[in-house]
């Protein structure tokens, strides 16, 4: 799994930069899609949510926090537009904020496993 995550971050990687220093049409709509897919992807895990949960997060008028990882959201600026779009197209919630892993994915289980764990 790991090598294919590398192989498409490595395509990833120099489709953005091809895009950046030729404006590309195609690899733009590349963009695009995977963004609108993204947005897609977030809004079905949230309408699974509120189906399981209940929580209506645009009755409630909060965020849904979401931690981006990978060298794909190294893109983000690219993905932009198409997961804005779609987004709002979706309405499934109004809010959103999108963090930047900056630590190990490993921190954050060891967290979450245990409360009393100080990682300060």
């Amino acid at each position: 799994s790991s090598g294919i995550n590398a192989e498409y971050g490595g395509l990833t990687r120099r489709m953005a930069i091809c895009l950046r220093e030729t404006g590309d049409p195609f690899i733009r709509t590349c963009f695009d899609w995977a963004g609108k897919q993204y947005a897609r992807m977030l809004c079905g895990v949230v309408a699974r949510y509120k189906k399981e949960r209940g929580v209506d997060y645009r009755e409630r008028d909060e965020f849904v926090d979401v931690v981006c990882m990978g060298q794909v959201f190294r893109a983000w600026d690219l993905m932009q537009y198409g997961f804005l779009k779609e987004f709002h197209a979706e309405g499934t919630i109004s809010r959103v904020r999108l963090y930047k892993l900056l630590a190990s994915g490993a921190l954050g289980a060891a967290r979450i496993s245990n409360p009393m764990l100080q990682l300060d």
